[in-house]
């Protein structure tokens, strides 16, 4: 049967924090995530506008919904707001006896007040005792023991309080404490070590409390899962994107939708190569160097995130074969011709370059393929070859009247130059995904032969 986690906190309409960061988190971690919300928010990533309390007793009836129906490994609380909720809460947990993390949401991370002072007086004194580990970071720490947490000393102090209350364990995010985190239980405190990550952080305690529930859901032993849950909520940071004006939310399914990218990248790739190593017409295109065909992940952002073929493809016999595995960083040739090109068009992720000539030009323009080029004698001094002369020739395709008649195509099909000394003369065909690019190079190598060109 599926693994369930349950949260009981507010609903962020901007869909970064709150329930919404939570479930992405428990699904991001393999559980079924269930929720009982406490108050709706009107917020964006610019603040919160206003806060829309559910009433106790609905609070109460979603609880007993999901305590009869499912067997709940582990919860977690967020936004509670009021103290009636707060009990509520506090009265349901004493009766399911649920391993629970308190995560004391007191203010939104884009600004705006969470949690009213009688509340948060009710959360010590009920829920706080009962909680399997707290997870304060240091500004509701201190408003929870009056203790201002600036380093590791005060920072256990702190942490030393909370477990007078009752709490097990408790746990002073580090967001804001040079990014180290301080552990303390009834076994002594530690320091688990961090560094700030650039991204967007709202959300970010929401993401990292439910990923510490679903470590120790999977049994976990509370200094593992607090180092796991740190390294996937900085993972969050690093793959937020930008959604709005404000603090960008946290991207709890970013690995999990990469790792999906990365298989789905490799798998078009094959696809790719089945297709130029059984077509024969293709060893026409194959240059003295060898050709590559390569793809990379939405969003990439270097040569790691570009899979190509390790050891390029090259001519046997009537056909071609490609010489080594497809794997990610094995050619940053192909990777920066794709970054330069995907920083005009993020669909653009796939080239393969083939050999120059005359007739490969006459085939491109017969078959009416958009085209643009570059001349190696104007790249200025210092610069990567394929970085500029990609872009150059981009910049060359949107400025002419060919770019006005292809609004869907922001970069050219083809990108070629005539060379340089000791530079071989290239053809580079660009796509939204390698199959579509090694048909294209089918196109061109058939054209050429009912041609009869060599």
């Amino acid at each position: 049967m599926e693994r369930v986690l349950l949260t009981v906190g507010g609903s962020d309409s901007s869909g970064g924090a709150g329930i919404q960061a939570d479930i992405k988190t428990f699904g991001a971690l393999g559980f079924h995530g269930t929720s009982a919300i406490t108050a709706v928010t009107a917020q964006n990533t610019l603040g919160v506008r206003s806060v829309h309390p559910v009433p106790p007793e609905v609070v109460g009836a979603q609880l007993d919904a999901l305590i009869d129906d499912f067997e709940i490994s582990a919860a977690k609380t967020g936004m509670l707001h009021n103290g009636e909720i707060v009990e509520v809460a506090a009265g349901f947990f004493e009766r399911a006896n649920i391993p629970l993390v308190v995560d004391p949401v007191i203010e939104a991370e884009a600004g705006g007040r969470l949690l009213s002072s009688p509340a948060l007086d009710l959360l010590c004194e009920r829920l706080i005792p009962i909680a399997t580990v707290a997870t304060p970071n240091i500004f509701e720490a201190e408003a929870i023991t009056g203790i201002m947490v600036s380093d590791e000393e005060s920072a256990v102090l702190a942490g030393q309080a909370i477990l007078d209350l009752g709490a097990e364990a408790a746990i002073i995010t580090g967001g804001h404490l040079d990014g180290d985190d301080v552990l303390v239980s009834g076994e002594g405190h530690r320091v688990i070590r961090g560094e700030r990550v650039a991204g967007g952080n709202h959300g970010v305690g929401c993401t990292y409390s439910a990923a510490l529930t679903s470590l120790l859901a999977k049994g976990e032993r509370l200094e593992t899962a607090a180092e796991l849950a740190k390294r996937f909520a900085a993972a969050s940071v690093q793959r937020s994107k930008v959604v709005g004006r404000g603090a960008s939310p946290v991207n709890p399914l970013g690995e999990v939708v990469e790792g999906a990218e990365r298989c789905s990248v490799l798998t078009d790739l094959e696809r790719g190569i089945s297709i130029l190593s059984g077509e024969p017409a293709i060893i026409r295109l194959i240059p003295e160097v060898g050709s590559n065909l390569g793809m990379a992940i939405l969003g990439a952002s270097g040569p790691e995130d570009v899979a190509a073929v390790e050891g390029r493809f090259i001519k046997a016999g009537s056909k071609v074969r490609a010489c080594g595995s497809v794997k990610f960083g094995s050619s940053r040739h192909v990777a920066r011709v794709l970054l330069s090109a995907m920083s005009f068009d993020p669909q653009t992720r796939a080239a393969m370059n083939v050999r120059f000539g005359e007739d490969v030009l006459e085939t491109i323009q017969t078959l009416e393929l958009t085209s643009s080029h570059f001349r190696r004698e104007d790249e200025p001094a210092g610069s990567k070859t394929m970085s500029w002369g990609t872009e150059d020739a981009i910049r060359r395709f949107r400025s002419s009247p060919e770019f006005e008649d292809q609004p869907s195509r922001p970069v050219p099909q083809v990108i070629w130059d005539r060379g340089g000394v000791g530079k071989e003369p290239m053809v580079r065909l660009l796509g939204r995904s390698a199959v579509e690019v090694a048909n294209l190079a089918v196109e061109i190598a058939r054209s050429l032969q009912s041609d009869g060109n060599l």
